[in-house]
């Protein structure tokens, strides 16, 4: 079944072609059960671990996507891995880009995230309410009830 053509070369694309290969199909399953925004980030990421002169085979691929899934909560994995892909992208245009060989860089930006990651609104705020949830997000943001007002050493 000819799925359709490649956007970019416009080859044809066979669906039976791509699973033929176990790891493909594996692949395929995997990026299918996902919601279109972290699959599109993740297929981005993983290209981030292809070297200029070779393809990424489907089992390294398919093994790349579990180890990132496995990393954290899809929220703050999407967060990450968006953070991650945007500033490999503004290496390869100062021409400093080297493929990714693992998962560590992604592994600080999530600790990073985890780090400055604000806490939940409470649940009397409603949205019918702005006002009460602009308190609440600035209250959030600006936690400053214990904070030593002043200077030390004058």
């Amino acid at each position: 079944m000819q799925l359709t053509r490649c956007p970019v070369c416009h080859s044809r694309i066979s669906l039976e072609q791509l699973v033929q290969d176990e790891a493909g199909r594996d692949l395929l399953t995997l990026l299918t059960r996902l919601d279109k925004s972290t699959g599109t980030v993740l297929v981005t990421y993983i290209g981030l671990f292809r070297s200029q002169s070779r393809d990424l085979a489907n089992n390294r691929a398919l093994k790349l996507a579990q180890d990132t899934l496995a990393l954290a909560a899809e929220p703050q994995l999407l967060t990450a891995m968006a953070n991650v892909v945007e500033s490999m992208r503004a290496k390869q245009q100062q021409g400093s880009f080297k493929p990714l060989s693992n998962h560590n860089y992604l592994k600080r930006v999530l600790e990073t995230t985890d780090a400055i990651m604000i806490e939940p609104l409470p649940q009397e705020v409603t949205a019918s309410n702005k006002q009460t949830k602009r308190a609440a997000i600035s209250a959030a943001v600006m936690d400053i009830a214990d904070i030593d007002w002043t200077l030390s050493g004058n």
